[in-house]
């Protein structure tokens, strides 16, 4: 009872999040309304305590970049940590990449989730992101709440030449010489409201001073540079941002959806598939728990996959046997040709409840429009700063 009273009360808040408004007196939304101003006056206050010194930030010794947004959920923050990562281990650096473990059961403290090559903790334990970029098994990944304290358990233990912070860019309490911000292009600012009228943890007025470069992300194909979306004018509310922040480098990127591995039915081990176009024209269902389950749907149908019916759950969903007896009575009763879910999902799945039903699941790659300009930006600001000597 107290569960659905509640779930209803989240979906109401979610499709607040969604509506620009003008809310009418008196509603619902408008009492979100109200709540996000006092939100936005508790932010602004935490911040004018930091700005006054009042608060004070702590510094590693180590060059930081920090990976964030303006908006909950949705930006491909996690993509981005990845590829920055590889591309830093790519130019012979040695980068950690910390993360909060959101959801995860550690608790208080810092511990290792891998050190490159091997995995310490499982998912439930460390948070659904932190585990995805360990099973990447190329670079470090530390968690903990305390990013200061996560910084020092990296430093002690492997020595980073770069620490990325993924989800950063709020924890003002950790000093970073590099502050990345991820807006999604179709919808930068949500609905321009604060939290929780809306999907913005600040605006962009407030965040402005911080911003070292914006990279917009799931950009159509046909947007290539800065220069010729300037010269469009056909995504207006990007192009005022780009006037907002006129002094601040703009990059451009697409996620490109890609087969990371898929079980045969009554087989117990999963394969790598690069190759997506096996899925064009498959009958699927869909199950997804992410901040925006809508953009895990469309980039299955640009696969060409049709979609039979959709499981959306919210955001770092923990599953169930109930869920996934729901998800295969559906899929039997559809006589679907597979299921769909995405890395994020899966490491939180118990296969063996899969195994008589073929499954593929779904990641995503950050690919960059102009993929040396960003190298050449992000490797010059490290040798900039004087903190990163081994940048060729």
């Amino acid at each position: 009872m107290i569960k659905s009273w509640l779930d209803r009360i989240e979906k109401r808040v979610v499709q607040t999040m969604e509506t620009p408004g003008p809310f009418a007196a008196l509603s619902f939304d408008q009492v979100l309304a109200g709540c996000a101003s006092l939100y936005q006056a508790g932010v602004r206050l935490r911040y004018a305590m930091y700005e006054t010194g009042f608060k004070k930030k702590r510094r590693l010794d180590c060059p930081v970049i920090s990976i964030g947004n303006l908006a909950v959920g949705g930006s491909g923050k996690t993509p981005m940590a990845v590829w920055l990562a590889k591309m830093l281990v790519e130019k012979g650096l040695r980068p950690v990449v910390i993360s909060r473990g959101y959801r995860g059961t550690l608790g208080s403290g810092a511990a290792v989730v891998s050190d490159g090559r091997d995995v310490f903790l499982d998912a439930k334990t460390c948070g659904d992101e932190p585990y995805m970029m360990a099973m990447e098994k190329v670079f470090p990944v530390v968690m903990g709440q305390d990013r200061y304290e996560a910084g020092l358990l990296a430093l002690e233990t492997f020595a980073p030449d770069v620490i990325i912070l993924d989800d950063g860019f709020q924890h003002l309490g950790l000093a970073r010489d590099l502050n990345l911000v991820l807006l999604d292009y179709r919808q930068p600012l949500g609905n321009g409201r604060m939290l929780p009228a809306g999907r913005l943890r600040e605006t962009l007025c407030m965040a402005k001073k911080r911003i070292d470069a914006v990279v917009f992300t799931r950009c159509p194909p046909d947007v290539f540079r800065t220069e010729s979306l300037r010269e469009s004018g056909n995504q207006s509310f990007v192009n005022d941002i780009i006037k907002k922040l006129p002094s601040v480098p703009v990059f451009f990127s697409k996620h490109e959806p890609f087969v990371a591995q898929s079980f045969s039915a009554g087989e117990d081990d999963g394969k790598d598939d690069f190759q997506s176009q096996w899925l064009q024209g498959k009958w699927a269902i869909l199950f997804s728990g992410l901040a925006r389950n809508d953009s895990f749907a469309q980039s299955v149908q640009d696969l060409g996959v049709n979609i039979a019916d959709h499981f959306e759950f919210c955001d770092h969903y923990q599953y169930n046997a109930p869920d996934f007896k729901r998800i295969l009575d559906r899929a039997k009763a559809l006589k679907i040709d597979l299921i769909l879910t995405t890395q994020k999902d899966w490491v939180k799945v118990n296969p063996i409840y899969f195994r008589d039903i073929t499954v593929a699941v779904m990641g995503i790659r950050l690919q960059f429009f102009n993929s040396q300009s960003f190298e050449k930006f992000v490797l010059s600001q490290l040798n900039r700063q004087g903190r990163a000597s081994a940048c060729p």
